[in-house]
């Protein structure tokens, strides 16, 4: 398609979008107090069924849209719920998003998806749309920049509900919390009764609060059970996972896999994620070890790799539909009540499903 083609069919569809009651007023020859009266599904007794069925017709005709933000002001609901994630999110993200649309369903809500980065304008023009389209609410669940930690919040004070996942760093905010450090607690538990002791873990980060729980969760495991942290056992990634974090190369696994079991004689691993376990045991296997009885792999997030495997991994699962279920819930009571509710906040915590990895 030519490009002359494509910026005339975008002119002809921004002019579609921005038809007005009056241009169909004008078209048919009757007041726009009429056509407001039958677009807005308000009865009178003054419109007979020709002319509404006309009105109705016409503005189908010219792709005549309601302005939801207008509706919003005078109390009308769009229906609509937002949920912005990141484009570099991790897998796990991504289910929730299905998990979230499904509970949205369950309760007359339909959602429209934003995948944004960490650059500013990219999270506005979504603000803009959101707002423009009179959303009732959003889900944010990618708010953690390092440098700039608030920046996603302040652009998102223009939407009177909003709730995240994980803290955010404003006052005030509504979120759930996914129990990253009790995913670790149990992880290790399981793990002490096959007789583990060199228990080794992998973090992606030391600042984002999934990876900064995991660490409080594995230092707190160690004491509880009388044992010492070991910091050969924690291995933290570096820019050389980047753009894609929660991906590994057989090199990467390799090289976890040598520092970890090799250096630091770990007998059981607890990986960021299925992905990760799956390629963890390959490469315990490459290293003529054997899976659980030399190296046992613990992994997270329930994917579908995790049954499929051989051995089947032992993996925690996020619960994505409690998850989904419990943002919504503060996200419809902040609609219906025009306040947050009392209690702004709700954990969840994961599930560990034991399988032949351990």
């Amino acid at each position: 398609m030519k490009r002359g083609v494509r910026v005339s069919n975008l002119v002809a569809d921004m002019t579609r979008r921005a038809v007005r009651q009056i241009d169909i007023a004008r078209r048919l020859g009757v007041s726009q107090a009429a056509v407001s009266l039958v677009l807005g599904g308000k009865p009178s007794e003054r419109i007979g069924r020709e002319m509404r069925e006309r009105i109705e017709q016409a503005a189908k005709e010219m792709g005549y849209q309601p302005n939801l933000a207008a509706r919003q002001l005078k109390g009308v609901r769009s229906g609509l719920l937002g949920v912005l994630i990141g484009i570099d999110a991790p897998p796990v993200l991504f289910d929730r998003v299905s998990a979230l649309e499904s509970a949205a369903l369950a309760r007359g809500y339909r959602v429209l998806v934003g995948q944004i980065g960490h650059d500013p304008s990219l999270i506005e023009q979504y603000v803009n749309d959101f707002v423009g389209r009179g959303l009732d609410g959003v889900v944010c669940m990618t708010h953690e920049d390092p440098k700039h930690p608030a920046t996603v919040p302040e652009l998102l004070a223009r939407i009177p509900n909003v709730v995240y996942l994980r803290r955010p760093a404003v006052e005030h905010g509504c979120y759930v919390h996914i129990d990253a450090a009790d995913c670790i607690h149990q992880a290790v538990d399981h793990l002490e009764t096959r007789g583990r002791r060199r228990i080794g873990m992998i973090l992606l980060n030391e600042y984002d609060q999934a990876n900064t729980h995991r660490r409080w969760g594995y230092v707190e495991s160690m004491k509880r059970h009388g044992w010492d942290v070991d910091k050969g056992l924690i291995w933290v990634g570096d820019e050389s996972l980047q753009p894609r974090p929660h991906e590994v190369s057989n090199a990467k696994a390799d090289e976890v896999v040598e520092e970890l079991v090799g250096r630091s004689a770990a007998d059981a691993i607890i990986a960021i994620n299925d992905d990760w376990a799956a390629q963890l045991i390959k490469a315990v296997k490459r290293r003529g070890l054997r899976v659980p009885e030399d190296v046992a792999v613990v992994g997270q997030g329930n994917f579908k790799i995790a049954s499929f495997f051989d051995p089947e991994i032992t993996t925690l699962d996020p619960r994505n539909d409690a998850f989904a279920d419990a943002a919504i819930h503060l996200l419809i009571h902040m609609i219906d009540h025009d306040e947050p509710p009392p209690e702004p906040s709700i954990t969840i915590k994961p599930r560990l499903i034991v399988r032949q990895s351990t």
